[in-house]
């Protein structure tokens, strides 16, 4: 499969008619609890990456002023499509059409940062991301693991064992899983149990076991791409024609590129955790599949 750039994969009609359906949707949960957690009640906020328009529509809804930003013309068409008063423009992430101190707050959801190739030219966003916010202003980082680590899966299968023992006695019903709560959920793709979690554990060993060994030996054989660079195909449901580059952060790796742009870190939490309301140890939430930073100027 040939590589193409970002702007053409997101220009697809597939992938765009699938981003215009999920707009409908509104936020997940685990995005909307790091709204609620990190941003002020209102103000005038920046959705870098927006798509069809999924979140920039809940916001304005919600009592925010929100401004979206795209390079695919057909998702912000869209996203008109969706809502004539929303305010969308193309922009590159690179060089935003914004003056300093011109937005409350900052966010990203589903990794726009991952598909700029380069640590410097990634740690280049996160400074204009700092440029447009205003002192004390806050920026939220929904990154992609595109799969659980194979821990994660053990984790989850040890909980669902031997905490209805140890609540057992309890009042305190268990939280839903975050499953029911996803845009990519097994209810929403309409598949069958054992071939989602099928199908989830041959990603992992795809996405998360073999990338492993390709920056192992990256160390050795240096071929000019970074630890965490990938190619990818899917962007919606269905996996379209074309490869984009796409970069599987670290935690910590993402933490040193922010506070290299100014910014001081608030909390880390998995999208797992935030659809259940609870708390993982760092490792496992580290490893889960979303991942959400929150930081302040």
């Amino acid at each position: 499969m040939s590589e193409i750039s970002t702007a053409e994969k997101y220009s697809q009609p597939e992938v765009v008619t699938c981003w215009q359906n999920l707009s409908k949707q509104g936020l997940q949960k685990c995005e909307q609890e790091m709204i609620s957690r990190y941003f002020p009640a209102t103000g005038r906020l920046l959705d870098v990456g927006c798509g069809a328009g999924r979140a920039v529509l809940a916001l304005n809804q919600a009592g925010y002023t929100v401004s979206g930003i795209d390079l695919s013309l057909p998702m912000l068409l869209a996203g008109r499509a969706l809502s004539a008063e929303a305010q969308f423009s193309a922009a590159n992430l690179l060089a935003l059409p914004f003056a300093n101190n011109a937005f409350t707050a900052v966010f990203m959801f589903f990794g726009a940062l991952q598909h700029i190739p380069g640590r410097a030219r990634r740690r280049q966003a996160m400074a204009e991301l700092a440029r447009v916010t205003q002192p004390g202003g806050r920026l939220i980082l929904g990154l992609d693991n595109l799969a659980p680590a194979l821990s994660c899966y053990v984790y989850w299968l040890l909980e669902k064992v031997c905490r209805p023992a140890r609540a057992s006695g309890s009042n305190h019903a268990r939280q839903p899983s975050a499953a029911d709560a996803t845009l990519w959920s097994r209810e929403t793709r309409r598949v069958h149990p054992l071939v989602w979690h099928a199908r989830g554990l041959a990603r992992t060993l795809r996405w998360r076991t073999w990338p492993g060994w390709v920056d192992l030996a990256r160390q050795f054989y240096p071929n000019g791409a970074e630890p965490g660079d990938a190619q990818v195909a899917q962007f919606s449901l269905q996996s379209t024609p074309g490869l984009v580059y796409y970069h599987l952060y670290r935690a910590d790796e993402v933490a040193a590129d922010a506070a290299n742009a100014g910014w001081r870190l608030l909390g880390h939490h998995s999208g797992t955790e935030l659809n259940e309301n609870r708390l993982y140890p760092s490792y496992i939430r580290r490893q889960d599949k979303q991942q959400f930073f929150a930081f302040e100027k």
